[in-house]
């Protein structure tokens, strides 16, 4: 699931759970995201594709936005449970920093090897499950602030 989609998710929770609670709800929506069908290609295939960088470039950027408009608007329990709903996804952040590629199979970490094994239903036409995702959330989350 794209980083934009996991941060309103947080920002959603932060609005409907009491604080100390939403943080790990917040976490725990990561996972139970990436159980749900989303975009994704084959890992062989990342380095190589365009549209796969050019696609998470722009959620970076959407994230970061998202992020400064919720500080910006004094939103800072819907910024940090969003952060802790992006949180797991930093590891293959820095897997894709640290090796110069987007290639996650061959990783030996425990924790990153289950990560990418709940991912099930990551295919390419998962993108017509994130962008309505990320509409109806946007919607609900910042238009509705």
């Amino acid at each position: 699931m794209i980083g934009f989609n996991h941060a309103l998710t947080g920002g959603l929770i932060a609005t409907l759970v009491p604080w100390p609670l939403a943080i790990p709800l917040a976490l725990a929506s990561h996972f139970l995201l990436d159980m749900l069908p989303h975009y994704g290609i084959p890992h062989q295939q990342r380095d190589k594709s365009k549209f796969w960088k050019w696609f998470f470039t722009v959620d970076f950027f959407a994230t970061l936005g998202l992020a400064v408009w919720a500080i910006a608007n004094q939103h800072y329990a819907m910024y940090f449970a969003g952060q802790v709903a992006v949180l797991p996804d930093f590891v293959w952040v820095a897997h894709v920093v640290r090796h110069r590629s987007f290639e996650l199979h061959h990783s030996k970490s425990r924790y990153a090897a289950w990560h990418k094994r709940i991912q099930h239903y990551e295919r390419p036409w998962g993108l017509w499950v994130e962008i309505p995702l990320a509409a109806v959330l946007f919607y609900i989350v910042v238009l509705g602030a």
